[in-house]
């Protein structure tokens, strides 16, 4: 139910599993925003997308928006009360714009190579993504399709482009390693990223690169155990991202973050 600051109902289009549409489900959670999920089965995008054919979509009223980072720009514009997503000062706003910039062209892609993985990896993955799907599409997958999965996935040309984009020529152990270092220097050694006191859109973007594949049980997630300033940063984003719905519904959640000493905000 709405309240009087907001009487419009708002709707989240995504998957379960869309870094993408993560990313906005992660906006509303933080802005305090009432809005329903409605989980798009991917065999009716054309059928119950109100626009476009690409998850995510935000309905807000009969008005629709698409693309997480317009649509988080949209949110602070029509939701503009404390907290915000991005600072109203353009010289605050251009750093934290170049990080999202950084997550949408590196860390996103490179989760889709990092989850499914290679060898074995590649098929539990793949069989995990298709059960989170049944079990939060509307409708659910045909059971030959779930089966397939792991062969159907890497053959749509969007998740064929990401993977391209993540492919660095370095192998995969390497390659998370280094796109991991990389944003622990985003972090700029302050509690969130850039060096800020309190999360930002960049902050809500990410989050969900690291914690959705954790707490759906995905293989090779748990490597985000080796590094304790990511640790700490997800332990601090925690109260910031959680309410209703859930970025993970508990039907498909396998497993918590761990707590974590905040070696950050301890001045260790």
């Amino acid at each position: 139910m709405t309240s009087a600051a907001q009487p419009q109902p708002v709707t989240l289009y995504t998957y379960a599993m869309s870094p993408y549409a993560a990313k906005v489900h992660c906006f509303l959670l933080y802005k305090r925003v009432s809005f329903e999920c409605f989980y798009i089965n991917p065999l009716r995008v054309r059928q119950d997308l109100p626009v476009g054919r690409q998850i995510p979509v935000v309905t807000i009223g009969g008005e629709s928006r698409a693309d997480s980072t317009p649509i988080g720009l949209w949110l602070d514009e029509r939701f503009p009360a404390v907290p915000r997503l991005l600072p109203e000062s353009g010289d605050e706003r251009e750093p934290l714009l170049q990080i999202d910039a950084w997550i949408t062209r590196c860390l996103i892609p490179g989760s889709f190579r990092f989850f499914p993985g290679e060898g074995l990896n590649r098929w539990l993955n793949g069989w995990r993504l298709s059960d989170v799907m049944s079990k939060t599409a509307r409708g659910g997958l045909p059971r030959v399709l779930r089966a397939a999965w792991p062969l159907f996935i890497q053959r749509v040309p969007f998740v064929r482009r990401l993977l391209e984009m993540a492919d660095d020529g370095l192998p995969l152990p390497e390659s998370k390693r280094k796109l991991y270092g990389q944003f622990v220097s985003h972090l700029g050694g302050g509690p969130f990223l850039a060096g800020r006191a309190s999360p930002s859109l960049p902050d809500l973007a990410a989050y969900p690169q690291f914690a959705l594949f954790y707490l759906t049980g995905f293989r090779g997630s748990e490597d985000i155990l080796e590094y304790p300033e990511i640790m700490s940063w997800l332990g601090r984003m925690g109260p910031y991202v959680s309410g209703t719905p859930p970025l993970v519904p508990a039907v498909v959640r396998k497993r918590e973050l761990p707590e974590v000493r905040d070696a950050v905000a301890e001045g260790a």
